[in-house]
């Protein structure tokens, strides 16, 4: 008997229905369909009318009536389409407004090379998840599980996928049980004795229960961050529980002796030596503290912890072992190796180990394709390498670093990254089959790689193509902050500027005088410093125009691989991705939308006939690409709050560019 049959029985006993219930509605509004949330199907709906966005529905492609409207409301969504459809016919072109966007958006162009040439020689998306309905419910409820094996199962289809530190599962098909629990209520609740089931279990309570009514009211998030940050001080101290020596206490002379403490407790996984719990449960508290606190100096001190943790089990140096737990301990190694990656990455700080070390000879973990693992920890490697570079040119820029190097090692690492894209290009981008977990998860890290190696792109173009010209009002990753300045020449981004207020949380530092992107600095595959024909100085190896198209189209790319992410295999209504370790990168997807985007449309007004045309097909894409950003960005806050200051800053980008354009 089904799940839904149940509990139709259930409540006519008196036992509580499920809020849910109700059939689904034929057809989303936009807002509700992009962000992967359920829709009353009301006009306007119960999601968009409580924050005040604009509700739209189009036909979808798989049939299906939508539900009747007025000839009134019929006629203004036809006078809202005929605008928008007319919106590169007037002076200055607009940014489509909330839910006015593609149904399905095509970010694979082949020919934007040649779009952008010609023109040279963003769309917002709903800033917050919606409330399901106006129905008035309980709040406050957390996600909770009865048992170590529930835990188990809610991690492979809620982490796995993105953060496959555990082997395969061996239970077939897991399924998602949570309890539905309230803070302070007498109902009894199970806490995992192991370090990782807990750090597991605080990455669950980040993620609405399925029957929560209103889970982005205030009550309900706090009682999901309280009980997460719970659950983290329950893993640090089982992990001081479970490496103590019990003769501390009573001997420490003995103690000295004992080569290691003894652990008592069953293992979390049968395929994970309980030893390496503590390993498993440091790397995803490293992510915790990135994504949700927004902590950048406790992920490193916890991917730092981890990787000591792992090098003093000798982790690193497995070789090609073949035991019950050779497939864990590689997974384990390689998966912390990545978190302290990651660290430096965000914090863009030197990292704790060398990346290349001949002492690392763990073989890559197993897979059903081959080609993933290997590849998305290459990926790492190189974006790693590209955020030093960018970290060179700072220094470079404020004089603290001679430039003399400067262009061969851009080239250098240029021709590193570009086979790297050329063979991520040549992958398929259909799902696999969702009956087989382990192929879904060779896909999610395959699409990763692509993000990472195109976010590696354009940080070793970014200030080569934009001069790293700031574009956000607050600093994120090695993007820098910028300041409120007084507008000049009535460009969008100057316009930033003069609104200070909260709504507008962008500003411009552009200078009057902007290199043009169609300005010839240096042949794209020299090697040597040479000046241009304006009076600044230009050390790089490629052109303005060469790196900023480079950036274009690795930012399209980013925007096309965080479509393709694939989502947990659920049937919740709300479906938030979790462990984001690459956020950084959406940022620099948007910073390069927002800049080329600015670029055209400056350009846009100097162009009539079939220039105009290209222009507003290039401005589309760009905001066809913000809009994937935004979408991305938008399902990791369902969970993650810190991601959630990242969506806003782009959101104000955009909304402040939309306004310029009014």
């Amino acid at each position: 008997m089904s799940t839904e049959t149940q509990t139709r029985q259930k409540s006519s006993t008196g036992i509580r229905k499920k809020p849910f219930a109700v059939p689904p509605v034929k057809v989303a509004c936009l807002s509700c369909r992009s962000s992967r949330i359920r829709c009353d199907g009301k006009d306007p709906c119960s999601g968009c009318n409580h924050r005040r966005k604009e509700c739209i529905y189009v036909q979808s492609r798989r049939g299906g009536a939508r539900v009747p409207r007025s000839k009134n409301q019929d006629s203004e969504k036809a006078d809202y389409v005929k605008i928008a459809q007319e919106c590169f016919d007037e002076s200055v072109p607009t940014m489509v407004k909330p839910g006015a966007g593609l149904t399905q958006l095509d970010l694979n162009f082949d020919n934007t090379d040649t779009l952008f040439d010609s023109i040279f020689t963003a769309a917002p998306l709903p800033r917050a998840i919606d409330q399901q309905d106006d129905i008035p419910r309980k709040t406050g409820s957390v996600r909770r599980y009865r048992s170590d094996s529930d835990i188990l199962d809610a991690y492979y289809i809620w982490l796995h996928p993105y953060f496959p530190i555990l082997p395969a599962s061996v239970n077939g098909h897991p399924k998602d049980n949570p309890q539905f629990w309230y803070p302070g209520s007498s109902g009894t609740t199970y806490d995992s004795l192991s370090p990782t089931g807990l750090a597991i279990s605080a990455i669950l309570a980040l993620i609405p229960h399925p029957e929560e009514g209103a889970p982005f009211e205030e009550e309900s998030i706090r009682a999901r961050r309280e009980a997460a940050q719970v659950f983290v001080k329950r893993t640090l101290e089982r992990m001081e529980s479970d490496s103590e020596i019990p003769n501390s206490s009573i001997s420490p002379a003995q103690a000295l002796l004992d080569e290691r403490s003894h652990i008592s407790r069953p293992a979390f996984h049968v395929r994970v030596p309980i030893e390496l719990e503590s390993v498993v449960a440091l790397s995803i508290l490293s992510v915790y503290e990135y994504a949700q606190r927004g902590n950048i100096t406790k992920m490193r001190d916890r991917a730092s912890q981890a990787l000591i943790m792992a090098m003093n089990l000798s982790l690193h140096d497995r070789g090609t072992e073949l035991d019950l737990y050779a497939e864990s301990r590689r997974r384990v190694w390689w998966m912390t190796y990545i978190c302290i990656c990651q660290a430096s990455i965000v914090s863009s700080a030197p990292p704790a180990i060398p990346l290349f070390d001949s002492r690392f000879t763990t073989s890559f973990p197993q897979a059903s394709d081959p080609e993933a693992w290997p590849f998305f920890i290459k990926s790492q490697q190189t974006i790693l390498l590209a955020t030093q570079f960018v970290s060179a040119v700072g220094r470079a820029v404020d004089g603290r670093e001679d430039w003399t190097d400067i262009s061969a090692r851009m080239q250098e690492l240029h021709n590193t990254i570009e086979p790297l894209i050329a063979q991520a290009c040549s992958w398929t981008d259909s799902n696999p089959a969702s009956d087989d977990p382990e192929a879904m998860t060779a896909y999610s890290l395959k699409q990763m790689s692509k993000i990472k190696l195109n976010s590696a792109r354009i940080k070793l173009h970014r200030y080569c193509a934009f001069f790293d010209i700031p574009v956000f009002s607050e600093k994120h990753c090695d993007l820098k902050k910028s300041e409120p300045l007084l507008p000049t020449n009535g460009d969008p981004l100057d316009q930033m500027s003069v609104d200070s207020s909260p709504s507008c949380g962008c500003s411009s530092a552009l200078p009057t005088q902007v290199p043009s992107l169609t300005t010839s600095v240096s042949p794209p595959n020299s090697t040597t410093s040479s000046s241009t024909t304006t009076d600044y100085f230009h050390p790089f190896p490629f052109s303005s125009h060469d790196s900023s198209r480079l950036c274009l189209n690795s930012a399209l790319a980013i925007a096309a691989a965080f479509e393709s992410l694939p989502f947990p295999h659920t049937i919740s209504p709300l479906q938030p991705r979790t462990m984001p370790s690459f956020a950084c990168c959406a940022m620099q997807s948007a910073y390069a939308l927002l800049m080329v985007y600015h670029r055209t449309w400056v350009l846009a007004q100097q162009q009539v006939g079939d220039g105009r045309v290209k222009a507003g097909q290039l401005l589309e894409r760009c905001e066809g690409g913000l809009r994937a950003i935004l979408a991305a960005l938008d399902n990791y806050s369902i969970a993650f709050e810190a991601l959630g200051g990242m969506r806003d800053q782009i959101q104000a980008a955009v909304d402040c560019l939309s306004l310029s354009d009014e």
